[in-house]
């Protein structure tokens, strides 16, 4: 399938991870691919990496003067696209080489009520490429409300849009300090459907400064969302179940922390509004503390499916 392919990648401060960011994009089977870099005021080395690619017409650089935040960074990048389809990625993600083809091959199946497509993923670590994490939901087609509930529904770092239906729907939600990627993938799913490539062709490497994926990120994106989209939950009858994955949030933080009791409590609370076997399993640990947090680990990645 024909198709130029923007790929945009916010930064900022990544001197050390950026340049692999890009690297992934122009190693891509699908050879229409353009790079828009947005630095977000960084102030380490990221622009020196940056004017490597000053002679590389597939690669085009602009840069926030300040630290605007996340989403008026990947909206930026956003309207700069040139491309039919737009794939907006963390600069510690990479995708694998056939990525976009395949992700094209798959839309290319579908009419215009796709909006994208998304692919599995993994979460490898840094230093060793050991697998920490395996995401490959197999949910496709008419998402929404199931979106609600979960980002891991659609990995936002996998998906590949059609631009003109990032723009329809606004693009990033410049309120969401936290979650705007989620936030987007609900806006879309509640007008268009998403197809799914079930190849693992999304990577996102583990270190000490993932901003995502920590529980009190999870905490503030979940709330976040839930003020927002209060009304869609409860319309979609799925309030208990949301509220339940709050408080399994709130339990894992707290278990981060050390802060037993709390944990032990907001476990008590999910497994009681929605008693499936990983809120249950969680109740059960949680009462051990630090001792307890790899097994509560265990059951957030699914060692211990629903």
């Amino acid at each position: 399938m024909e198709g130029l392919v923007s790929a945009v990648i916010p930064t900022y401060n990544r001197a050390d991870y950026v340049e692999g960011a890009i690297e992934s994009v122009l190693a891509q089977s699908h050879e229409d691919c353009e790079v828009v870099v947005v630095n977000d005021g960084s102030t380490d080395g990221t622009r020196a990496v940056l004017a490597g690619y000053a002679d590389d017409d597939r690669v085009r650089v602009f840069h926030n003067e300040e630290n605007r935040g996340i989403p008026a960074t990947m909206n930026r990048g956003v309207d700069a696209a040139r491309g039919e389809y737009v794939g907006v990625f963390g600069d510690d993600d990479r995708w694998r080489p056939t990525k976009v083809e395949r992700q094209l091959d798959a839309l290319a199946e579908h009419g215009d009520d796709y909006c994208g497509a998304y692919t599995a993923g993994v979460i490898t670590e840094e230093r060793t490429g050991a697998v920490v994490e395996r995401v490959a939901t197999g949910v496709e087609g008419d998402v929404y409300p199931e979106v609600l509930l979960r980002m891991q529904v659609l990995p936002h770092s996998s998906q590949l849009l059609r631009t003109e239906c990032v723009r329809a729907v606004g693009g990033f939600d410049t309120d969401f300090a936290v979650a705007c990627d989620w936030d987007l993938t609900i806006r879309l799913a509640k007008r268009w459907k998403f197809a799914y490539v079930s190849e693992t062709l999304t990577e996102r490497l583990h270190h000490r400064d993932n901003v995502t994926g920590t529980p009190g990120y999870d905490v503030r994106a979940r709330d976040r969302v839930g003020e927002k989209y209060r009304e869609d939950i409860e319309a979609a009858g799925i309030a208990e179940a949301f509220d339940a994955a709050a408080a399994r949030e709130r339990g894992l933080a707290a278990l981060a922390t050390g802060e037993t009791s709390t944990a032990v409590s907001a476990f008590a609370t999910a497994a009681r509004l929605h008693p499936t076997r990983d809120h249950l399993a969680l109740l059960a640990v949680s009462p051990f503390g630090e001792r307890g947090l790899s097994a509560a680990r265990r059951v957030r990645d699914g060692v211990f499916p629903a």
